[in-house]
């Protein structure tokens, strides 16, 4: 069981609403945002007082030291996260999120082993390697299993103290199929390979993560698909397929939301060049501002409406009457709502940017870092534009992609 301390931690902290909490680590959050820059990764003194507040922890049931959050309250944290800064929003956002996506269908023994570490972090690096690694192959050894792999985006890899393989992203070297279970490795068993060097989200440190001859027990191994519905805790959110893709929209949204906030600012004590009067006197910028607002605003409430109806359409845990899955037609919604949010953004910022200047484009300036998380964030590819063709297409009749029924990465 999870230590009394942990969950009197968490009670006592929780005193104070998230979003106050978010806001009173502004300075400290621009602090480790700069850092990051440089480090290509959070430091860690960053990450361990975001995780004394609770930035980790607010999607765990409330038994394992959480705050037991809804899809809408996720939202909202990791938007405020990401108005100070992108990298430091993606962090709170992947972090959070991936270790409540573990437990869906984990053994509750388990579960409360990782959670008694007030410091929980759990990274996955599941896209393809980046260079030469060991392959991503596991083998039988006696109740448990040998691992050698590699994956990439592994967002928060140099704070996690573990590490999710999905067994899709593998091969039995026995059967030459995907293995029966996936996996969680513990620090020590997994290193970080230096390999994300990017422009947006720089300071997420989404570098490769690599297992060599690594040997996961029985005990930390999971089903694999682990990351179907559950069937164990009642929030709804650990039912919602798309609990992977409403905090990358997320991101997105309070990126979007930094940027308004930057470029006001900025047009308040900037005169253009060859200009007779201040930026926030000329038509242009008052018109690419309030299209700013009312774009970031529209895709917002899209995004949270569409994820409201999901998880009461879901309903209680379909032992007490609720569903195991949704309807097509809410997830479709939903999914589409956070692709939107994400490409509406990225277009947005793209235009705030190009209207305030060569300011726009020094490295100082706010409204560049938040151009690169914007690109950065559209790219990802659960909230990319390729989704407006694959949900798109459903409404003319064809059937959807099965990847869109239950998460397949984080």
């Amino acid at each position: 069981m999870v230590r009394p301390e942990i969950i009197e931690r968490q009670n006592a902290i929780k005193q104070t609403p998230m979003l106050d909490r978010i806001a009173g680590m502004k300075e400290m959050l621009l602090q480790a945002g700069d850092e990051a820059q440089e480090l290509r990764h959070l430091p860690e003194w960053a990450s361990k007082e975001m995780a004394d507040q609770g930035l980790y922890r607010f999607v765990l049931p409330e038994e394992l030291g959480g705050e037991n959050v809804n899809a809408r309250a996720q939202i909202e944290n990791v938007e405020a996260a990401s108005a100070i800064d992108g990298s430091v929003g993606w962090c709170v956002h992947i972090n959070s999120e991936i270790n409540a996506l573990v437990i869906r269908r984990m053994e509750p023994a388990l579960a409360h082993e990782m959670c008694d570490d007030w410091y929980v972090l759990v990274c996955s690096g599941l896209g393809p390697p980046n260079g030469p690694n060991p392959g991503r192959k596991a083998r039988r050894d006696g109740d448990g299993w040998r691992l050698n792999y590699q994956g990439s985006f592994a967002s928060g890899s140099h704070n996690a103290t573990w590490n999710f393989v999905m067994a899709s992203q593998m091969t039995d070297e026995d059967t030459g199929e995907t293995p029966v279970n996936s996996f969680m490795v513990p620090r020590g068993e997994f290193e970080v390979v230096d390999t994300w060097d990017t422009a947006g989200m720089r300071g997420s440190g989404s570098h490769d993560v690599r297992m060599t001859d690594c040997y996961v027990p029985p005990e930390h191994t999971l089903p694999e698909v682990a990351l179907a519905s559950s069937e164990i805790w009642e929030n709804p959110t650990y039912r919602n397929p798309t609990h992977a893709v409403y905090n990358k929209a997320a991101v997105a949204l309070g990126v979007g939301r930094g940027a308004v906030d930057s470029f006001v600012d900025l047009a308040k004590v900037k005169t253009p060049w060859g200009s007779g009067s201040m930026l926030k006197d000329q038509p242009q910028a008052q018109i690419r501002v309030g299209e700013a607002e009312a774009t970031l605003q529209a895709a917002r409430i899209f995004v949270m409406e569409t994820q409201d109806a999901l998880e009461a359409h879901l309903g209680p845990l379909p032992s007490q009457g609720g569903r195991l899955t949704p309807d097509w037609e809410h997830a479709r919604l939903a999914h589409l709502a956070c692709a939107h949010a994400a490409q509406s953004v990225r277009q947005m910022v793209g235009v705030l940017n190009n209207t305030a200047g060569t300011t726009g484009s020094r490295m100082d300036s706010p409204l560049e870092r938040k151009l690169r998380d914007a690109h950065q964030a559209a790219t990802h590819a659960l909230i990319s534009y390729r989704h407006y063709e694959n949900i798109g297409k459903t409404w003319v009749g064809h059937d959807p992609p099965p990847n869109y029924r239950e998460p397949e990465r984080a």
